[in-house]
């Protein structure tokens, strides 16, 4: 069903495909257990049981009906404390191809992608770090693609979006594509063009929202930082935020 992808030079010139599996992202560990993986494998399945997100959430995805899998990548040119790079490329890379189909498609600090107050797309990124920096990072994506009803609230699909069904090995090309472009960017050292659309593309960014750390209370975000640390303004003050800190409130 999917076979090597033709627009890319990095990403899916292998693809591993699983009809079932537990998760992508720990087929794809087993696989750099080998010297010669190749960067860019693709490890895919169309019936993930056990998907999860940040922090363990679950990922729930109907089977046949999405893309839940894993990109190997060698990204040994990022530092350690700046391996959010890595998460802003992936990041923007879905929202660029989202945004080809239509407009409205944000990215959602720290690892998600949200049509208006639904969220349609999620990032899962396990590295694997050395004295000097990231060694290997495994890259599990779950995107709603052709998904209609959900036990969720607040979840989306593309097909709930556009009103028509996607080919699933198609989306996969695209998005690929799109991620590398992005990914690529990165590697040559073009974070300051990278990190401004990243901003551009981030949800709440520069507007006032409501959060929750505990407390309910509006602010704005004022910056990301390369750490993964995001910078919220409330009252004049401001205050940094790990993952998993504040969240997103929507009314």
């Amino acid at each position: 069903m999917y076979k090597i992808l033709a627009k890319t030079l990095i990403l899916g010139k292998k693809v591993v495909y699983l009809p079932s599996c537990h998760s992508t992202n720990d087929s794809a560990r087993e696989l750099t257990k080998s010297a010669t993986f190749v960067e860019g494998t693709i490890v895919i399945t169309n019936d993930q049981v056990a998907g999860r997100g940040q922090m363990g959430n679950a990922w729930e995805s109907e089977k046949g009906q999405n893309l839940t899998f894993s990109i190997l990548l060698k990204p040994t040119f990022i530092e350690l404390n700046r391996q959010f790079r890595l998460n802003m490329s992936i990041s923007l890379g879905l929202a660029d191809y989202l945004n080809s189909l239509a407009d409205g498609f944000q990215v959602k600090w720290p690892n998600d992608l949200y049509c208006k107050n639904d969220k349609l797309a999620g990032i899962l990124i396990q590295n694997s770090i050395s004295r000097d920096g990231l060694e290997q990072s495994i890259v599990g994506i779950g995107l709603n693609v052709n998904q209609l009803q959900f036990s969720t609230p607040g979840a989306t699909s593309i097909r709930s979006v556009l009103g028509t069904p996607m080919e699933l090995p198609t989306v996969l090309e695209n998005l690929c594509w799109a991620i590398e472009k992005r990914y690529l960017q990165l590697k040559r050292g073009e974070y300051d063009q990278m990190k401004e659309d990243y901003l551009a593309s981030l949800l709440g960014y520069g507007q006032e929202r409501k959060f929750n750390d505990g407390n309910v209370f509006n602010g704005v975000i004022k910056e990301v930082m390369d750490n993964g640390c995001i910078l919220i303004e409330h009252k004049n003050k401001s205050k940094l935020y790990n993952f998993k800190e504040v969240q997103f409130v929507f009314d």
